[in-house]
């Protein structure tokens, strides 16, 4: 399956990524991340079914193009990573 942003990069973009997997939805496709920052396929698909990317790569995907033209910070990254968890009300869920 190949993802791919619809229409010019813009620098609002930065402003509405709500999460890891969208942002590495701002590349054509998988591979062109992982060729863009010199990591494996593999492992740019295990981020987005986490929906998180290790702070290590942070700094090389700032650096691409991508990133550059999409206006990511690292702020971007650091108000994805310090997201909590969506937690479920257990009397509501029993309802």
């Amino acid at each position: 399956m190949r993802l791919r942003t619809i229409g010019p990069i813009t620098l609002a973009m930065a402003e509405k990524i709500t999460s890891f997997r969208e942002l590495i939805a701002l590349w054509d496709s998988r591979e062109a991340m992982a060729s863009d920052i010199g990591a494996k396929v593999p492992t740019v698909t295990k981020w987005a079914q986490r929906d998180s990317v290790p702070a290590e790569w942070w700094s090389p995907i700032l650096a691409t193009g991508v990133a550059v033209a999409a206006g990511l910070r690292a702020e971007t990254f650091v108000a994805l990573a310090a997201r909590k968890p969506e937690t479920v009300d257990l009397d509501e869920a029993r309802a």
